[in-house]
């Protein structure tokens, strides 16, 4: 329904949902084959998020506050 049938618009789905299990779902119903492909990208924005967002937030609240 929204265009699923290949690997490239299934990492793409994968990124923007970004939860490893809720797009591994999705795809399930759409093409199973498809699967892998949205969990890994999911997974590598979760892992980047997770690894730069408490940076990020520690340098912008160390600019605001002068530190």
């Amino acid at each position: 329904m929204i265009g699923l049938n290949n690997s490239k618009a299934a990492m793409a789905y994968g990124g923007l949902m970004g939860t490893t299990s809720g797009v591994a779902g999705g795809l399930a119903a759409t093409d199973k084959r498809l699967v892998p492909y949205g969990a890994m990208t999911a997974t590598f924005y979760t892992g980047l998020g997770c690894l730069l967002g408490p940076s990020l937030i520690y340098i912008i609240i160390r600019a605001i506050m002068g530190g």
